[in-house]
């Protein structure tokens, strides 16, 4: 098998790997969330979910994005096989991690009245944030050795972890539940949070044993660049935070907080869609490119690859939606939530085009050039917030989710021109066409969903369907080899 085949193949297995867990892992989450709406009642889940949201929070505004950020270098120490240039920087990351990890539980600690104020407007609760602090450390540290799997390839360990994790968070979550009530909240958290981290742990101690230098000035200054780099990533998430809350909060008031729920369930059925394609981006595309990322050709390469792989996928995965989103949304949600159909239809070239310029914007974060990042993403919140706000203005949720493809194609084609200049960025002629392809089949299932009813939609729907998902496989079974791997495969067991 070529290289290239052989690249293409190790991009449609890992994705395929960590998309498949991702898929169970919403499985069990639904299970855990039925067993808790049983046991602990509606206002007990939203006190679950107030508490889990506002640790996150506290544990991304803290953490400095280590676990991101320490990736870039030990993907290229990896790479260079320097075990001991590899456990030296690992120790910079532990102990970083561990640091951000005390500092995010005292803040948590400190600030938890106005952490109380905000979420239920007394403080109540005050008591409650206090005892979860330990939760915002074990997430911060949970991230770290995270990162540290992320970067020396550990995929099907991370996938394992992943499982296991999700599992014993149901296991935990129903007996606790049912001896305890809503008392069992913290405790169920705690222990979930606890349990990923020690499964995270066993698995990096395995491979580099725990070690920390807290009090080193070396370590202090080597981690100066992954702050930086850092630091930028999560402005940017907050920005972004803010830039949907910015949209949510004028929907609300312009509109009622009805069509509010409308647009949030719309936006959310289509993000969990395609988080099963993209999930494999932080995990396995981020540590190749970063190996490679001073390399322009091989990165070029790395970057249309990824893209190929991510088209071909989310196209017939959009169509599909396309054509069975009224049952889908009955499934998911009622009846009621049917009037957000055309606003999903019309945000799905928003996920098209997030799938073509994703592996692109993360150049700047593996070339470590954090002000490039950040403004590229500031950039992107300030066209978010004016196209979606002025699309709901004149045309409603339809609007809303013109706005939401349109400001991704800005961002698309602004991803392109910039780093086309910066980093030198060509797109393949070759994937070019694919993906135009594959959008003017999935743009003509959108117009033939969004037309009145009636008996041709589907058929020329599901011909649309058929040639993207024939497109689709030829083109992956030709890079890929899987035909090749099924016959020997095939032969293997006959010989048994």
């Amino acid at each position: 098998m070529t290289q290239s085949s052989s690249t293409y193949g190790q991009i449609l297995k890992n994705t395929g790997l960590l998309g498949g867990v991702q898929v169970v892992q919403v499985f069990l989450s639904i299970v855990r969330n039925k067993v808790a709406a049983l046991l602990i009642g509606t206002f007990g889940m939203g006190l679950a979910d107030l508490y889990s949201r506002m640790a996150e929070f506290v544990g991304s505004a803290t953490n400095l994005g280590i676990s991101f950020s320490s990736i870039r270098r030990l993907s290229a120490l990896h790479d260079s096989a320097d075990r001991q240039a590899i456990a030296a920087h690992i120790r910079v990351v532990r102990s970083w991690t561990l640091l951000t990890a005390i500092a995010g539980m005292l803040a948590c600690i400190l600030l938890s009245p106005l952490l109380s104020l905000w979420t239920l407007g007394d403080t109540h609760t005050q008591k409650g944030f206090i005892l979860l602090s330990p939760m915002v450390a074990l997430l911060t540290l949970t991230g770290g050795e995270m990162a540290i799997l992320k970067a020396l390839r550990q995929l099907k360990t991370i996938a394992a972890v992943n499982l296991i994790g999700a599992l014993l968070a149901v296991l935990i979550a129903v007996p606790l539940y049912y001896a305890m009530g809503v008392h069992g909240i913290l405790p169920v958290l705690l222990c979930s949070t606890g349990v990923m981290f020690l499964l995270n742990l066993h698995a990096t101690h395995k491979l580099f044993p725990y070690r920390v230098s807290l009090f080193s000035l070396k370590t202090f200054r080597l981690g100066g660049d992954l702050v930086r780099l850092g630091s930028a990533y999560i402005i940017a998430g907050l920005a972004g935070s803010g830039a949907e809350l910015i949209v949510r909060s004028y929907i609300s008031q312009t509109a009622t907080l009805q069509r509010e729920g409308l647009f949030v369930a719309g936006v959310a059925l289509i993000v969990s869609y395609s988080r099963l394609i993209f999930a494999a981006l932080d995990a396995d595309y981020f540590p190749r490119l970063s190996s490679v990322v001073d390399d322009r050709t091989i990165r070029n390469q790395t970057v249309n690859k990824q893209i190929d792989v991510l088209v071909l996928l989310m196209a017939p995965m959009l169509i599909v939606l396309a054509l069975t989103a009224p049952l889908v949304v009955r499934i998911l949600y009622s009846e009621a939530f049917l009037e957000s159909v055309p606003m999903i239809l019309c945000a799905m070239s928003y996920v098209y085009f997030k799938a073509v310029y994703s592996p692109i914007a993360y150049l700047p974060l593996a070339k470590g050039h954090s002000l490039t990042y950040l403004t590229m993403e500031l950039i992107y919140d300030m066209v978010f917030v004016v196209l979606v706000t002025v699309g709901h203005a004149r045309y409603g949720l339809v609007g809303a989710g013109i706005g939401l493809s349109l400001a991704n194609l800005c961002d698309l084609l602004l991803i392109s021109l910039v780093y086309g200049i910066r980093y030198q960025f060509r797109y393949d002629r070759r994937t070019v066409v694919r993906q135009t392809i594959q959008y003017a089949l999935l743009l003509t299932t959108i117009a033939l969903a969004l037309m009145p009813v009636g008996w041709w939609r589907w058929p020329l729907g599901g011909s649309c369907l058929i040639v993207s998902l024939t497109y689709s496989w030829f083109l992956l079974k030709r890079k890929t080899g899987v035909i090749q791997r099924l016959n020997n495969l095939r032969q293997h067991f006959r010989k048994q």
